[in-house]
């Protein structure tokens, strides 16, 4: 295996959304896998910029920082090592593809559900807003899925508010209301178990 690349001069692949390409990490080989998935990998830091990626059909290893398809237009376009220090976050253009916990219709049942009926499942829901992108099924002009804006964070936030003080109501009403019942209960209690000792001692 070649390692081309490492001089000071980066090696020039022409982009080829549609290319097939393999990534090896020590002894091992990954792939095939498209550009998307490159993207994705970077983000999710499971590959350092430094791990060798070929295109299928080629003979030489280019470090990932080196490969072309990921370079944006630009001077101040970022480095594939540029991208791995950023917030880890990847595109989708499949619905079916993108984690359970990062699609759209079913965190907003989670939130619906939740505030309704069942509250940890509204802090499920908050907790897949506060940390990731919830992506829908539209997808923009280059195809890739799109997500919530950010102003969906403060709306969950005060869903989140409003849902914590109407339990607290209703919990201190319950125990309002509960609380006659449970000393007229314990009354009772007390009065059978001194009426069930006198007869005991007769």
């Amino acid at each position: 295996m070649t390692e081309a690349g490492f001089g000071s001069e980066r090696t020039a692949l022409s982009p080829e959304v549609s290319a097939i390409y393999y990534i090896t990490k020590g002894q091992k080989t990954v792939g095939p896998c498209s550009l998307d998935d490159l993207r994705a990998y970077i983000a999710y830091g499971s590959v350092r910029d430094s791990d060798l990626v070929r295109r299928e059909g080629a003979t030489e290893w280019t470090p990932l920082r080196y490969l072309a398809e990921l370079q944006l237009n630009g001077e101040d376009a970022p480095t594939a090592q540029e991208i791995t220090t950023r917030r880890r976050t990847a595109r989708y253009r499949d619905y079916e593809k993108v984690p359970i916990a990062r699609r759209s219709g079913v965190v907003l049942g989670w939130l619906v559900w939740g505030f309704l009926v069942f509250p940890p499942l509204l802090w499920r829901g908050a907790i897949s807003v506060y940390q990731d992108r919830i992506y829908s099924q539209k997808a923009d002009e280059k195809g890739y899925l799109q997500f919530w804006p950010r102003w969906i964070e403060p709306i969950v936030t005060v869903l989140l508010v409003v849902n914590a003080i109407t339990w607290l109501l209703l919990i201190a009403w319950v125990w309002r209301e509960s609380t006659p019942m449970a000393r007229e209960l314990a009354s009772f209690v007390s009065t059978a178990i001194i009426d069930l000792q006198n007869w005991l001692s007769k």
